[in-house]
C-alpha cells in the first residue's frame, strides 16, 4: 500500500508539473516535482521524447489504479473506483481548457480600442462628473484619481496576467 501511495503521490507531481509548465509555457525547473524513484528509467525516457506528457502520465496513474485494484492493494467498490478514473478525467479536462485560454491571444484591436477608451474616460468624463458632483475642490481631485488609478491599475494588472 505505501508503494502506491508513494507511486501515486510522484506521479500526480510529475503530472501537476508538465501541466503547468504547458500552460504557462515555461520549463521544468519553475515547477519541481517529486523525485522518480520507483518509475522506470526508460518510461521516464519515453515522457522526455513525447509531446503530450500529461495524457502520458495520466494513462500511467490510470494503469496503476487498475493493477492495484486487480491485485486486492486497494480494495474499494466499482463505484466509488469509477469516481476516481471521473475525478482524473474532469482534471484533464480542465487542463486542456486552460491550455485553450493560454493558446489564444487577447485580440490586438480589442485591447487598444480598452485602453483609448480608458484614457478618455479617465481624462474627461470622470473629473467633469467628480467637478459636478462634488463641491469641494480637494475632494473632487482627489476622488477623481482614485477611480482613475484603480481603472488604471485593473487594466495593467490584466496585462500582466496575459503576458506574465
Amino acid at each position: 500500500v505505501n508503494d502506491f501511495q508513494h507511486i501515486t503521490a510522484r506521479l500526480m507531481s510529475l503530472l501537476v508539473c508538465h501541466s503547468m509548465c504547458e500552460i504557462s509555457r515555461r520549463d521544468r525547473s519553475h515547477f519541481p516535482h517529486l523525485d522518480m524513484s520507483g518509475v522506470d528509467p526508460s518510461s521516464l525516457e519515453y515522457l522526455d521524447k513525447t509531446s503530450s506528457k500529461q495524457h502520458v502520465v495520466l494513462q500511467w496513474l490510470q494503469r496503476l489504479v487498475v493493477e492495484k485494484s486487480r491485485s486486492g492493494v486497494i480494495d474499494i467498490a466499482a463505484p466509488i473506483l469509477s469516481r476516481v478514473f471521473q475525478e482524473f478525467s474532469i482534471g484533464i479536462v480542465h487542463f486542456v481548457d486552460a491550455r485553450k485560454l493560454t493558446a489564444v491571444p487577447f485580440p490586438f484591436q480589442f485591447a487598444e480600442m480598452v485602453v483609448i477608451m480608458l484614457s478618455f474616460f479617465t481624462t474627461v468624463p470622470v473629473p467633469l462628473i467628480c467637478a459636478i458632483g462634488i463641491k469641494s475642490v480637494a475632494k473632487a481631485s482627489i476622488y477623481t484619481f482614485l477611480i482613475s488609478f484603480v481603472f488604471w491599475s485593473v487594466h495593467y494588472i490584466a496585462v500582466e496576467i496575459e503576458h506574465p
